[in-house]
């Protein structure tokens, strides 16, 4: 959801809080939307693969990548 309390530059406050997109402050309610949502990052976190048929815990698989062929090479 868009809104000013998941974006990067809002700095949440009490009741009211600062919205921190251009120089000037401006004073919004988390609810308030400006049409310049800037989605805050996320952590993510790395969850261990359960197995039920064996009952064992393993690290999920790493994911191997490969490099892409130049299309002017292919051509």
């Amino acid at each position: 959801m868009s809104s000013c309390s998941t974006c990067l530059f809002f700095k949440n406050a009490q009741i009211m809080g600062s919205c921190r997109r251009y120089p000037q402050m401006l004073n919004k309610h988390e609810n308030d939307w400006c049409g310049e949502h800037v989605l805050a990052p996320m952590a993510l976190v790395q969850m261990p693969v359960y197995d039920i048929m064996t009952d064992t815990v393993t690290e999920a698989p790493k994911r191997k990548y490969t490099r892409k062929k130049d299309a002017a090479a292919v051509a």
